[in-house]
Order: C-alpha cells, then structure tokens, then sequence
C-alpha cells in the first residue's frame, strides 16, 4: 500500500503549490519516486477519488511530463504568461479526459505549469 495524499489526483489535475515552494518538476519527481518502491499489486491511496493502482499512477505522471514537455514548449516558443492561459489547445488531450473537471481547470493548471517552469530548476532527487 502507497499512500500517496495530495501528491496523486487520479484522473484529475494536481495541486501544485507553487507559493509554498512546490513545483511542476519536484511534482514529477515525487511520482517518479512512488513508482520506484511499489509493485503492480500495489493500492495506492490517493488524497482524492478513488483507490488506485500501478498502471494508473503511470499514466498520471505521463500526462504531468506530457504537460512539461508542452508548456516548456510553449515557453520556449516565447508565449506569454496570457496567451498560455488563455490556449486551450495546450491542455485539450488531457481535457478531453475530464481532468479539468476537479478542483484545478485546465487554466489552472496551464498557469501553474507556466509559472513553475519559467523559474525551474530541474533535480532529480530518486535514486534506483
């Protein structure tokens, strides 16, 4: 059993801190490191929704690296903090889901991407 709180919203965006020093990257990196000591017969207890498990945490931290790969993108294509705000296109994949449907919507969560990356400062902090 993992209990993985608020550090895992299965099927829906996250939470991210950014004001109390959380990030987009130490985010990834947490899930990074749950996946490391947990096998497929494992329950993880997420903060919110339903019991979960490995294959599902999975795709979690994919669409988290999906959304780096795109904002920072967007980032490095010189989009300013509104126009990533305001373009749906860089969430709809995961919109389309229902993973704007919870308590952080997709402008949310183009906003706390955006904002995390454009100070980021990539660690990993898991070791195999």
């Amino acid at each position: 059993m993992l209990h993985t709180g608020d550090t895992y919203f299965n099927g829906r965006y996250p939470y991210i801190d950014l004001n109390s020093g959380g990030s987009t990257n130490g985010y990834i990196e947490a899930a990074k490191c749950g996946l490391m000591v947990i096998d497929e017969d494992t329950k993880i207890i997420p903060g919110h929704v339903k019991v979960s498990n490995k294959e599902e945490y999975k795709s979690f931290l994919q669409m988290l690296e999906t959304l780096r790969a795109t904002m920072q993108k967007a980032i490095d294509d010189g989009k300013t903090e509104e126009e990533v705000k305001t373009d749906s296109s860089l969430t709809k994949t995961y919109d389309d889901l229902g993973f704007g449907s919870g308590f952080i919507n997709s402008e949310r969560i183009r906003l706390t991407f955006y904002k995390s990356l454009k100070k980021s400062n990539l660690k990993s902090h898991c070791t195999n």
